[in-house]
């Protein structure tokens, strides 16, 4: 069976949450074709166009992991084979601006790693010299095996430095790994794992990638590789020389979810055409046309204006908003915005702006939300 091609446009987005988002019809039609043998010639050549695409959409050389997981199940994959156990002295730090860098902590800590935290408020991005200073600190109770950082913050629409913040842990500490969830960047905002020297990077299928939930993927450098031969207890599924095994052969080491694999090739396929410089300008184009149009209707972005984000943007709620109301009446429509996360849910709401939307898809949100406050 030959490769799938997009052969669509997308239609017009419904769902302006951080994720799931909207998936191009191709792309869902790709996960009705017969099902085929996981250890088949017709799989293995699957697999291997798609690890040729993701390498590219990831910016590396070296080799990108695919699972049926979430991306949380790659927190945990980062954490075991990079941070060794508490029965050393090595430690991994955790920068929590917001409820995805919390969650990242809260893995670290159940795998039993020494984990230390590193926090600002939410709506502020990390610097890179504090980010320095913090793991000088934490080095002068044992060595700082990695330091685990939330490229774009899903929760409060921050964009962190990363390729600075990299090169400042480099600097007074070249053995620190550097691990990135960069769960709503991949495909959305610029990500370039090797020339920034990242050595875990890892995001889900159903964000700017626009395919359906379930796949994760990791970008992991031979670094991190060379750590995991050094890490006990790494467990089986998520076990990186495992996966490297497997993939060596070109193939995973359990069944993978061939069907989303297939939405996924058509998707990469799209993007690859599209040129990821293009697609990079394009969701900024967006995040720039909302904070043009928000302040008109009484929003205020919530994030700092130096590191908003490409894919995601955070707004205050005016008075006589309240979102389940206001979803209410998207619902009629066939829209659907984002509530605020956590501490910030009834304060605030998120406007997701990635994958195949388009700034007429935004102007139709936003001619419906000025009809439901007039």
């Amino acid at each position: 069976m030959s490769q799938m091609t997009p052969t669509q446009s997308p239609p017009p987005s419904r769902l302006f949450i951080p994720g799931p988002i909207d998936v191009p019809a191709d792309a869902s039609e790709a996960q009705r074709l017969p099902m085929i043998g996981h250890r088949s010639r017709e799989m293995d050549d699957l697999f291997g166009r798609v690890q040729t695409a993701l390498r590219q959409v990831f910016r590396t050389d070296s080799r990108v992991y695919l699972l049926a997981s979430s991306g949380s199940g790659l927190h945990e994959a980062a954490i075991r084979n990079c941070v060794r156990g508490a029965e050393t002295d090595a430690r991994v730090l955790c920068l929590v601006g917001g409820a995805f860098g919390d969650r990242w902590l809260d893995v670290a800590r159940g795998c039993g790693r020494r984990a230390l935290k590193l926090e600002i408020p939410w709506f502020q991005a990390f610097q890179p010299e504090e980010v320095q200073r913090a793991v000088v600190e934490a080095q002068r109770g044992g060595p700082v095996d990695a330091v685990c950082v939330i490229h774009n913050e899903t929760s409060t629409g921050i964009l962190n430095p990363v390729a600075e913040i990299a090169e400042a842990v480099r600097a007074v500490s070249p053995d620190t790994l550097i691990l990135v969830d960069a769960v709503s960047s991949i495909a959305g905002a610029e990500v370039q794992c090797d020339d920034w020297g990242l050595d875990v990077c890892l995001t889900s299928s159903q964000k700017a990638l626009a395919v359906p939930p379930g796949l994760a993927l990791a970008a992991v450098s031979d670094r991190a590789l060379e750590r995991a031969e050094r890490v006990a207890g790494r467990g089986w599924y998520f076990d990186f020389l495992n996966l490297e095994k497997y993939l060596l052969r070109g193939t995973t080491p359990a069944t993978p979810a061939i069907s989303l694999v297939r939405a996924l090739e058509v998707q990469l396929t799209r993007i690859l055409a599209e040129g990821l410089p293009n697609r990079w300008a394009r969701h900024l184009t967006m995040r720039d046309h909302v904070l043009s149009v928000a302040p008109d209707l009484g929003m205020r972005p919530c994030a700092d204006a130096a590191y908003r984000s490409p894919t995601v943007t955070t707004l205050s709620i005016p008075p006589g908003l309240a979102v389940p109301d206001l979803n209410a009446h998207l619902g009629h429509l066939d829209m659907e915005v984002g509530d605020g996360y956590g501490d910030q849910k009834g304060a605030s709401f998120r406007v997701a702006h990635m994958g195949e939307m388009r700034i007429q898809d935004l102007d139709r949100l936003f001619g419906a939300i000025k009809v439901y406050l007039t």
